[in-house]
């Protein structure tokens, strides 16, 4: 339970981490100045601003992706290479599902997390679960694990 919310926690710090990076850059591009310290505040009010709707979502979809894949693997003789890119798999391919679900449901005025309007933005987010998903396996595994 630690590994799943501490891989949760990294990978939803990264993922409010690009957003405000793409969002100060928008604020850049037209000509306002955004210091280290307006970053840094818009960082952190996101984290909490986000952290009532998106966190929850993020932890809810990356337990029940990380138990299925387990399940899944379970006495399966996997090597831990393959594990890993396994979990960083369904992390990334988990939210992309999700970004695009809910934007197909919602149109774009309901996207949770605006930077994930564009597809560079989006395959970042992915990213985002994609170390979710390494770091679960690690954590919840060791560095050290040879299989399942």
């Amino acid at each position: 339970m630690i590994s799943l919310l501490v891989a949760v926690l990294v990978g939803y710090s990264l993922s409010i981490v690009i957003n405000a990076s793409v969002s100060a850059a928008t604020l850049v591009g037209f000509g306002i100045e955004v210091s280290l310290s307006d970053r840094l505040d818009m960082i952190s009010k996101e984290w909490v601003g986000l952290g009532t709707i998106y966190l929850p979502l993020y932890l809810i979809l990356h337990a029940i992706c990380f138990w299925l894949l387990g399940r899944i693997l379970r006495n399966r003789a996997v090597t831990t290479v393959v594990a890993r890119v396994t979990y960083a798999g369904i992390g990334a391919l988990s939210l992309m599902a999700f970004y695009l679900s809910f934007d197909a449901v919602m149109g774009s005025g309901g996207v949770v997390v605006a930077s994930t309007r564009t597809m560079a933005g989006l395959f970042a987010h992915a990213a985002t679960g994609a170390v979710s998903g390494f770091l679960f396996r690690l954590l919840n595994h060791g560095p050290n694990s040879q299989s399942d």
